[in-house]
């Protein structure tokens, strides 16, 4: 019996030796990120200008996303490449609880349907600059920003 939980236990570290050479000649990424921000060409870098501080701490998948966007700039119109780039600087400013606000708020708007949706833009666009006011000031002191909260919507 002392020979076969040995050879099971030596049978184990040859195979996870086994796998470790895999992975290096086969060129798996052993870390949690795809590409360091020096790896990428200079005009992902400058598209992606406004994320070169937290480029290191996004995720392989969100690397991704955003070399596809990147990739996909220069076909973008000259309004499409300034909202984005807009959009990346101001993504950029945001805390990571506010970006995952933002992430809940984008999810949940997903599973609104686009007449509700609509139908709340109508009601709003509906009230007087002064009501607009009230509403987001109103907003603004009784909770935290983490949901859609138009009343339409609910």
């Amino acid at each position: 019996m002392k020979y076969q939980n040995q050879y099971i236990y030596s049978s184990y570290r040859m195979m996870s030796r086994v796998m470790v050479i895999l992975a290096l000649v086969f060129g798996y990424p052993l870390s949690a990120h795809a590409q360091t921000w020096q790896q990428l060409n200079e005009q992902q870098r400058s598209v992606l200008a406004p994320l070169e501080d937290d480029w290191a701490s996004l995720t392989k998948a969100r690397q991704k996303k955003w070399l596809e966007v990147a990739n996909r700039y220069p076909q973008m119109s000259e309004n499409e490449k300034t909202t984005l780039q807009s959009r990346m600087t101001e993504w950029a400013k945001l805390s990571t609880a506010e970006r995952q606000v933002a992430r809940d708020n984008y999810l949940r708007t997903l599973k609104i349907s686009p007449e509700k949706k609509a139908a709340a833009w109508e009601s709003y666009q509906q009230l007087s600059e002064e009501d607009k006011k009230k509403l987001a000031d109103k907003k603004a002191s009784t909770s935290k920003p983490t949901t859609v909260t138009s009343p339409t919507l609910k």
